[in-house]
């Protein structure tokens, strides 16, 4: 009986600490950050092109990429290294049009309404989706 009622408590922690990590996905995580300091964000982009709002202990990246459409980007998970690398966030356009990640020169194609995929130079792809008014979400893969 008490082995029973052990085996019972761990599997039960097991499904607990396997449901945290499969629904703590880089996505959700970048989601949730979003959502969580979205007054702030809206103050940086607005008011300080996103200067001082880096968060050290989530390391929070902030970039500004100007040209035809300038954006506020925030990197907020990056995973492996050059060149396999994957990166996830959010980015403020300025004038509301998707880009693809950095800004760079690549051409969006039309996933859904709200979607976009691009494609660089060898294996470097990625996708935009809106979030709200001129903000998008990212996933680049280089």
């Amino acid at each position: 009986m008490k082995h029973r009622k052990l085996i019972i408590l761990f599997l039960t922690f097991a499904c607990v600490m396997m449901t945290a990590i499969v629904t703590n996905t880089p996505e959700r995580k970048t989601i949730r950050y979003f959502n969580s300091h979205r007054a702030a964000l809206e103050d940086a982009v607005l008011h300080h092109m996103g200067a001082g709002l880096e968060d050290d202990n989530a390391h929070i990246r902030f970039n500004y990429w100007g040209g035809e459409h300038p954006i506020a980007e925030y990197t907020v998970v990056s995973r492996g290294l050059v060149p396999s690398s994957k990166y996830y966030g959010f980015f403020y356009s300025y004038d509301n049009v998707p880009v693809a990640f950095q800004n760079a020169n690549q051409s969006l194609t039309p996933v859904s309404d709200q979607t976009w995929q691009w494609n660089g130079e060898g294996d470097n792809h990625g996708m935009v989706r809106r979030l709200d008014a001129n903000w998008f979400y990212f996933e680049a893969a280089l």
